[in-house]
């Protein structure tokens, strides 16, 4: 493999890998929304399982270990958010490049992603890792809490970038149309690291009894397996993405970090959102942030359908922009929509209707019950606002238009997640008007991307 570095600037790189091999002149149809995205949730409901197991699994050590895992998984979403934007920067190239039947340049495109994914994951988990003591310092928590959440934020930093890796590899696969392969990377992974969490925690078959810290080390054992196996089988090119003969690093990764770096600073504020509010949500006590913590478990479950619109939206969307067909694209985010908002307005129906009894399946504790009743309620009414934001969004960014979702996010951070909280509490409002805040969130969201989709700017967009 020999690297070529040159002096053209990003244009002429682009042209040059374009030209690309024999492969590249393979015809190419976009696939259905429907074909891409009924894998990709089953593969997004069977990751966020172990979460959810998790949280399920610590509720046997008690209220201070549930609200521990869930500041953890807070911490953890927070490390990944960057290669969450990275990973919709990468989706955003390769299915341009796949839609044009550019295949080196999806190929090279890929590659840089994985260096680029694990340089970041590792710098993150580093500082992170060091300052696990002081980030616990913010949740206001007891000290037996605090000293647990210390621990698993640190065996989170150090399998962090095991987790990154595989976003990125299944995100560009399924970029790809190619979406049996991440629905088997989801398989064998979750699996794997739903059994580990159960073996470690519990001290089964003679394994050592970890307690609640073997959630989060048991966790990673179906992740690192697909992680080796898969990496195997694309430099053997037994994937829809080729080992590139030849590599462009440089040119690959700027374009990367050009399209990235917005989405990547979008997720990261997000969940830097996520942890102020769950910071706010913890001045009610350890009850309440339990109950967030279930009713959030439960509602990412749900969200996995509306994530599987948006990613396979923004496929479409991409490859029909790839191949000079914007007015289609248009039609298939629309089309994304539309199925979306059917399933999640399903789902609302039964959070508002049966939060009662979802409670009851989670938690023995009446207080937690109560207020994860609360949540659920409160949720269920925003499903729309949040099919919304997912799938028009995940368009807008398809597309590879990733600053406009960066100024909308920076928008209801300081707005609904930072000051309205703490006014809230500063005011001595019920817990009931922080949960409503989450609602208000999507409906600004929806309303701005709505807004801009409609528009067409994004079908603007070159790269």
């Amino acid at each position: 493999m020999s690297i070529n570095i040159t002096n053209n600037s990003p244009n002429e790189d682009i042209k040059e890998l374009g030209k690309g091999s024999i492969k590249d002149k393979q015809p190419f149809t976009p696939p259905s929304i429907w074909k891409l995205a009924w894998p990709t949730t089953i593969a997004n409901l069977l990751l966020a399982s172990v979460g959810f197991i998790q949280i399920i699994l610590a509720v046997q050590f008690g209220t201070e270990a549930t609200a521990a895992v869930t500041v953890s998984q807070r911490i953890f979403f927070l490390l990944q958010a960057s290669l969450f934007g990275l990973s919709a920067g990468v989706s955003a190239i390769i299915a341009r490049s796949v839609g044009a039947n550019e295949q080196l340049r999806t190929s090279q495109a890929f590659q840089s992603a994985l260096l680029l994914s694990l340089i970041l994951s590792i710098s993150l988990a580093f500082v992170c890792y060091l300052f696990a003591e002081q980030l616990t310092h913010l949740f206001g928590m007891n000290v037996e809490t605090q000293a647990l959440s210390i621990a698993l934020i640190k065996w989170v930093c150090i399998f962090s970038p095991i987790y990154s890796l595989n976003i990125i590899m299944a995100t560009s696969l399924r970029a790809t149309g190619d979406a049996f392969h991440p629905l088997m990377l989801a398989i064998v992974s979750s699996v794997g690291n739903a059994i580990g969490c159960y073996l470690l925690s519990n001290g089964s078959f003679g394994l050592p009894n970890l307690g609640v810290e073997g959630l989060i080390i048991g966790g990673v054992i179906g992740s690192a397996f697909t992680l080796v196996l898969y990496g195997m089988l694309w430099r053997k090119n037994h994937l829809a993405i080729y080992y590139p003969e030849q590599s462009n690093y440089r040119t690959k990764t700027r374009l990367l970090l050009k399209i990235g770096i917005p989405s990547a600073l979008e997720q990261l504020l997000l969940q830097i959102g996520f942890v102020i509010f769950t910071i706010a949500i913890a001045t009610y006590g350890s009850d309440v942030l339990a109950a967030y913590g279930l009713g959030l478990n439960v509602l990412t479950l749900i969200l996995i359908t509306s994530l599987a619109f948006s990613m396979s939206g923004a496929i479409i969307v991409g490859q029909h922009l790839g191949r000079g067909e914007p007015e289609i694209a248009y039609q298939q985010g629309w089309r994304a929509w539309r199925l979306c908002l059917s399933f999640m307005s399903l789902f609302g129906i039964i959070f508002i209707f049966c939060n009662q009894e979802i409670a009851m399946l989670l938690t023995q504790d009446e207080n937690v019950q109560s207020y994860t009743a609360m949540f659920l309620l409160i949720i269920g009414f925003s499903m729309p606002l949040i099919a919304t934001d997912f799938t028009i969004g995940g368009a807008i960014r398809g597309a590879g238009e990733t600053t406009y979702p960066l100024i909308v996010s920076v928008i209801t951070l300081l707005l609904v997640r930072v000051a309205l909280p703490f006014v809230f509490i500063r005011q001595g409002y019920p817990i009931e008007a922080l949960f409503i805040l989450t609602g208000v969130d999507f409906l600004i969201k929806a309303i701005f991307m709505t807004y801009y989709f409609r528009r067409k700017k994004w079908q603007e967009k070159f790269f």
